[in-house]
């Protein structure tokens, strides 16, 4: 059985989400380092570091999940 690809719309709408989280994560991670900057907290460079690795590891299936694709 013939497998085909993403269609256009669906192709926008994976660019459209993937930059949407990309904003919305360099906001919060941003200022959540700021936050943990001005409390002076050592356990908030620990979140900060899951965030980005959350993010980073999305990122990079949403990637890989694209190029997947015929």
């Amino acid at each position: 059985m013939v497998r085909p690809g993403w269609t256009m719309e669906q192709q926008a709408g994976v660019r459209f989400y993937t930059r949407l989280t990309n904003i919305f994560a360099l906001l919060l991670v941003t200022l959540f380092t700021a936050l943990t900057l001005a409390s002076g907290r050592h356990r908030g460079w620990a979140a900060v570091a899951v965030v980005v690795l959350l993010w980073a590891g999305f990122t990079l299936y949403m990637k890989r999940t694209k190029k997947g694709q015929p």
